[in-house]
């Protein structure tokens, strides 16, 4: 082809046709235009097209933290509530002093519970460590997004003050009553992925709880008192976190499916 406009190039001039020569000048510099317009818009389609593609994969992978997030969410609200109805179970037998031992070391045990949020969210920390939130293109999700790390360091916030509570002013404050080895069952666990540790029973020892004293301690039923209110306020924050989550789903099934 370009044999063919290179003959008809020479041909005009020997033939000193200038205007035809000058049209078909204009011509080919037109189809060349036109050529190297067609090959940048290929370029910038295949371009888009990738930057699509790697778009999808970072949502479907944000997806699935969430939705790993909101089970861990879930769990450890359950296991607040587990300490909730320790709480409100000591309290009530403070109130009526009429219950057994077995009654009481059971809700001690439930109340030494403390839950932790393991905070591994490895697609939504490396959206931002390497800049691939710059991807999505839908503001809606990415303002979102950017909101959620603040909203986790309020919770893991709320988190860390319960567990300073149980270990620097209840925890002390029940070992001075009761002997561990009567309220720790066979299985205790505070793991995450529900792993079940078996307890080693020690020689008995020479001592008595004191239930009487342990019920009429002002400060350690303060503290206990601090502790569940703190896990209720956590509870209630997880909650909107988890609403927050599953809406932040359905946006990304809807731009996934766009």
């Amino acid at each position: 082809m370009f044999r063919f406009f290179r003959q008809l190039r020479q041909r005009l001039l020997a033939e000193n046709r200038f205007s035809k020569y000058l049209l078909y000048a204009v011509g080919e510099i037109l189809l060349v235009v036109f050529g190297i317009l067609i090959a940048l818009q290929v370029d910038n389609w295949n371009e888009q097209r990738q930057l699509r593609s790697q778009e999808i994969e970072v949502l479907k992978s944000i997806k699935k933290d969430m939705g790993n997030t909101i089970e861990e969410f879930r769990y450890l609200n359950g296991i607040r509530d587990k300490v909730l109805y320790g709480t409100k179970g000591i309290f009530e037998l403070a109130a009526t002093r009429e219950y057994e031992n077995e009654q009481l070391d059971s809700l001690l045990g439930l109340t030494f519970y403390r839950p932790t949020f393991n905070n591994k969210q490895g697609a939504i920390g490396l959206l931002f460590s390497s800049g691939k939130i710059n991807l999505i293109r839908n503001d809606s999700i990415r303002e979102r997004l950017q909101s959620w790390p603040g909203m986790i360091d309020d919770m893991v916030e709320e988190e860390a003050y319960a567990t300073e509570v149980f270990l620097d002013l209840y925890y002390p404050a029940v070992a001075k009553y009761v002997v561990l080895d009567e309220i720790v069952e066979l299985e205790y666990s505070t793991s995450f992925f529900g792993t079940k540790t078996e307890e080693v029973r020690y020689a008995a020892l020479p001592l008595e709880s004191d239930y009487e004293g342990l019920l009429k301690d002002r400060e350690l039923l303060n503290h206990l008192r601090m502790r569940a209110t703190n896990m209720r306020i956590s509870n209630e924050e997880i909650m909107d976190l988890i609403l927050y989550a599953q809406k932040l789903i359905s946006m990304i099934d809807a731009e996934i499916n766009t």
